[in-house]
């Protein structure tokens, strides 16, 4: 069987296809309606081989339905190859032939395909976390709003029912208009409150019977949320090699330039995933203050680092414990005993009492959607994370 290549140039409406042999030569180009089934017919002679699709909205969608009908889909960054990102010749016909050409050529790194199940718990976390900044900007302009008429909340959570309490009290001060925003404002509050809940809910349901979700929950500052959202940013643990090629992954270690013998350090590259990116941060900020591990990591390189820099550092060591956790199957209260020399087993204690109750917590929510204020945030108890 002749070896052949396909490279599909994907748009909203169409798709341009160039079919072409191992050694570059082209068997048939062809531009089409994006329609699954007229692709489908196209493809159906070719369904040994290997097709080439770059990531764009319209490409992803087409790479599922292709991959439902059992086809062999390789997904690419453009951007990462310079053939066809600098490329002055930019047409649809160009395109697909350069993804076909460079693929033959084994010049290509493709992208990492997740399941739909994964698909499906990143698709909520990232909108459960929209929701919060959403949220946040409409409590800011309320804040905003009331202090232009010298309104001062002294509830702990203004938005709470003592804080709502005294929002209700002042509301006569305000004028026309502004009583209008006001009302608009806590009414979307409390409609994107209710789909935080509602979301969270869903997502307790799919990721209960995760094992890997309650590994990453056995870690102080982890619940269901953060620990779904780290999960499904991540794909599998087995796509990485090794603790060094999953912390570039986050994008949490420093870039690099160097020159002869000159070694420069850089900023950290951010590469990767900026919500993956997000929760580690968030949780090694619990981390520097709940444990006593990561606390004294943290205060032997501050001074040195500054907080910051203090932070990320902590946040890239948190990315390759994660590593190991869900390579070597082994929950973060094993591992940190076991590299103790005398371990504090009341503390140890207290983090099992947590982690159990946190796992209780998704149960109870996955079952009856209970959600309570702000679980997903974070939310500390009596000098440990609760939740």
């Amino acid at each position: 069987m002749i070896n052949i290549v396909i490279g599909l140039d994907v748009h909203k409406r169409s798709v341009y296809a160039t079919v072409m042999e191992n050694n570059g030569d082209i068997i048939i180009q062809r531009n089409m309606e994006n329609n699954i089934e007229m692709v489908n017919e196209f493809l159906s002679d070719y369904r040994d081989h290997d097709i080439v699709i770059e990531s764009s909205t319209s490409g992803k969608y087409l790479c599922k339905e292709l991959l439902k009908l059992n086809y062999k889909i390789h997904l690419i960054n453009p951007s990462k190859v310079p053939e066809i990102y600098n490329n002055y010749k930019k047409t649809d016909k160009e395109d697909s032939f350069q993804l076909a050409d460079v693929f033959r050529k084994g010049g290509m790194k493709e992208i990492y395909i997740p399941s739909e199940e994964i698909e499906n718990i990143r698709s909520l976390v990232r909108y459960r976390h929209s929701l919060g900044e959403e949220i946040t900007l409409k409590k800011n302009k309320v804040h905003a709003l009331l202090t232009s008429y010298g309104i001062i909340i002294k509830a702990t959570d203004p938005f709470g029912k003592k804080g709502l309490k005294e929002i209700e009290n002042n509301y006569n001060n305000l004028n026309y208009s502004d009583k209008i925003v006001l009302r608009s404002l806590l009414n979307d509050i409390s409609y994107i409150k209710d789909m935080e809940k509602e979301i969270e809910t869903e997502i307790s349901s799919i990721s209960y019977n995760s094992n890997d979700t309650k590994l990453l929950m056995t870690i102080p500052g982890v619940n269901f949320y953060t620990a779904a959202g780290i999960l499904s940013e991540i794909g599998t643990i087995n796509r990485f090699d090794n603790k060094l090629k999953f912390a570039s992954y986050t994008g949490l270690i420093p870039g690099e330039y160097s020159s002869g013998e000159r070694i420069i350090k850089g900023h950290i590259t951010k590469h990767g995933p900026s919500l993956l990116r997000f929760f580690l941060v968030e949780t090694a900020h619990s981390l520097i203050k709940y444990t006593k591990k990561f606390k004294s990591k943290y205060l032997s390189i501050v001074r040195r680092l500054g907080k910051k820099r203090s932070i990320i550092a902590i946040a890239r060591i948190l990315a390759e414990t994660i590593y190991a956790m869900l390579k070597n199957n082994v929950r973060y209260i094993e591992r940190e005993r076991t590299e103790t020399v005398n371990p504090d087993e009341l503390y140890f204690k207290r983090l099992e009492e947590l982690s159990l109750k946190k796992i209780n917590n998704m149960r109870r929510i996955a079952k009856n959607g209970n959600v309570h204020d702000d679980s997903a945030n974070l939310i500390y108890h009596r000098g440990i994370k609760d939740c």
